[in-house]
């Protein structure tokens, strides 16, 4: 099942380079980024610019966290997570090499699912949306607080 749904999100993945005009590079293979635990749990969000370098065979070389707007770097569990997982990726052969792209990981919450935990032991659930060439989002909700709210109801 797993190997299906790897093959048919490729799939998605490759339609958007289609369309270029521009000689695209487009990702071969792609592994899910995670939205670190600490990070969630604390509640970390921000946005992650990588400059991806890429050899002539498609793959990544280098990985380079670059400063976001106003001078301000996304939190260090952020920058890591995203480097670490963009350094899996594979692409097809640039038109050139070395090939540099720019692609942003945009960590946040999504106030539209269920809080993870509390009474229920909701699980906690991350959203991945690609936007290729150049950006992934990952969402998760937000773990439950109890307050002295909650706790009435209970």
């Amino acid at each position: 099942m797993e190997k299906w749904s790897r093959l048919s999100l490729l799939c998605m993945f490759a339609v958007p380079c289609l369309g270029q005009t521009q000689p695209p590079i487009c990702p071969k293979h792609i592994e899910s980024p995670t939205y670190p635990p600490l990070a969630r749990q604390v509640r970390l969000m921000g946005e992650v610019t990588l400059s991806v370098t890429v050899d002539a065979e498609g793959n990544v070389q280098r990985v380079v966290a670059l400063s976001g707007s106003a001078n301000r770097q996304a939190p260090k569990l952020l920058r890591d997570s995203a480097v670490e997982n963009m350094q899996h990726w594979t692409f097809s052969k640039p038109p050139t090499a070395p090939y540099t792209e720019v692609i942003v990981y945009d960590y946040e919450a999504d106030p539209s699912l269920p809080p993870s935990g509390g009474p229920k032991r909701l699980p906690v659930l991350t959203k991945i949306v690609f936007d290729l060439p150049n950006q992934v989002r990952i969402s998760t909700n937000d773990p439950f607080i109890e307050s002295s709210e909650s706790k009435k109801r209970l």
